[in-house]
């Protein structure tokens, strides 16, 4: 009897000893997502979401060494509102569509209302780093809660640079309204010494609070490119930023002044890193075309792309190789630890062509436009070239050939015109393209 007892007591340690540790682990909200914001608010918690893939190696991974440890269920179900999101299925979706995720698992820290007040994604052995995250969110939220007593002590403190510049940095943090960060850096600028701002913590702030290429501070930097270049080593990438945002909100607004502020710096940026002239050529059409000024894009496009159609076959190669080693740099260092990375092996080699492949999706957008903006059958004949290079340079994308195909039907060339759509419906098929696609492709074949 004794020995039955003690065989029945160990039974049932085993059995319930998973049900134990997931207990003291994270615990997930059960209810709906409406349900967890309104719990949030009521609780006065931030609401942690788990956006998941049932296939992604890393979600798995937290799902099994991290959520159930003991430190992180003390941290999580005490400080959040536990929620976890199949990214696959028809929530996910929703989450995707309103807050942009590209990555499995991303971790969501959300306020009641749903707003973002912190996210990150990834897995780590080390379970402090997640525990980071969680104080990180929770210091942010209650530093945010306290912007407006910042907000009313600025009219009096607006003469202490220390203040200012403390104040402008929380702005930025907490991305508050582009007008008020706007107003505060342009005074915070306005107060600086020269050697204030050779100072590259303050140089930093400021960069990071340019919405415009009209700030006076904008001015200045651009103006001082080498001197700022050595406190600040991504200076290019920072200051095109600048400018190719600038074109983005001239033609969301539109405003004309903008876009010539910014049209005219975008030549000026020095040691521009190798997408920077493409991003400006291709958001300088989208403008165009919106503002109703396809005829600029007409005008200017073919210098650009026909100097890019001259470049041999060994330049790309070479653009590529660099690109590569470049993109490659942080893993090839240590610095980024490459199991950490979702099929690292198609990134690595998707890279080896991606200047190839970028290019031509620069040259395929324009020929397109072209066929869509264009009035004469010179400029369809100039596109027809930008198409075919463009279907070179990425040999395998079927869209690319059926843009190539409507250009050639433009100019009269039906023989190649139904070749190439072909062709598109040949790759097409083998990438399993969806059969809707299929079927918009040979009903165009039909019109040829």
């Amino acid at each position: 009897m004794t020995k039955i007892k003690i065989l029945t007591c160990c039974l049932f340690f085993f059995f319930t000893l998973p049900v134990l540790a997931q207990k003291e682990g994270l615990r997930f909200f059960k209810g709906s997502w409406l349900k967890a914001m309104e719990e949030a608010r009521k609780s006065n918690k931030l609401i942690f979401v788990n956006v998941y893939a049932e296939w992604s190696e890393s979600s798995q991974k937290m799902k099994e060494e991290i959520f159930p440890l003991k430190l992180v269920g003390d941290k999580y179900n005490n400080q959040f509102i536990n929620y976890r999101v199949d990214g696959d299925w028809r929530e996910g979706e929703f989450f995707d569509n309103r807050y942009r995720i590209d990555v499995y698992p991303t971790f969501l820290y959300l306020n009641g209302d749903g707003a973002v007040v912190f996210r990150s994604s990834g897995y780590r052995e080390d379970p402090m780093w997640f525990i980071s995250l969680a104080d990180t969110a929770l210091y942010i939220q209650e530093a945010k809660q306290t912007m407006p007593a910042w907000r009313a002590s600025y009219p009096s403190r607006k003469n202490d640079k220390e203040f200012v510049g403390e104040y402008l940095n929380r702005l930025i943090l907490f991305e508050m309204s582009a007008d008020t960060i706007d107003m505060v850096r342009d005074h915070f600028f306005s107060q600086l010494s020269p050697a204030e701002l050779k100072d590259s913590v303050t140089a930093g702030i400021l960069l990071r609070s340019l919405t415009t290429v009209l700030s006076p501070a904008f001015k200045h930097i651009m103006a001082n490119q080498s001197s700022y270049r050595s406190i600040i080593p991504d200076l290019s990438l920072r200051l095109g930023s600048v400018i190719i945002n600038s074109i983005i909100k001239a033609t969301a607004s539109p405003d004309d002044d903008l876009f010539r502020a910014a049209d005219a710096y975008s030549n000026k940026l020095e040691n521009p890193l190798p997408r920077y002239p493409y991003l400006v050529f291709l958001y300088r059409n989208e403008y165009y075309i919106a503002t109703k000024q396809s005829h600029r894009m007409i005008e200017r496009a073919p210098a650009f792309l026909d100097s890019i159609c001259r470049i041999r076959e060994e330049g790309f190669r070479l653009r590529d190789q660099q690109l590569f080693e470049e993109i490659m740099r942080p893993y090839t260092s240590g610095e980024q630890d490459s199991t950490q990375v979702e099929d690292f092996s198609y990134l690595k080699e998707s890279s080896r062509t991606y200047y190839s492949r970028y290019v031509a999706s620069v040259l395929n957008k324009t020929a397109s436009h072209f066929l869509n903006y264009a009035l004469i059958v010179q400029d369809h004949r100039k596109a027809c070239v930008w198409a075919a290079r463009a279907v070179d340079l990425d040999v395998y994308n079927y869209a690319y050939y059926t843009t190539l195909s409507q250009l050639y039907a433009k100019v009269g060339m039906k023989k190649e015109a139904v070749s190439t759509m072909e062709t598109a419906i040949k790759l097409a098929k083998e990438q399993g393209v969806s059969d809707t696609i299929i079927k918009i492709y040979k009903n165009a074949l039909k019109t040829l």
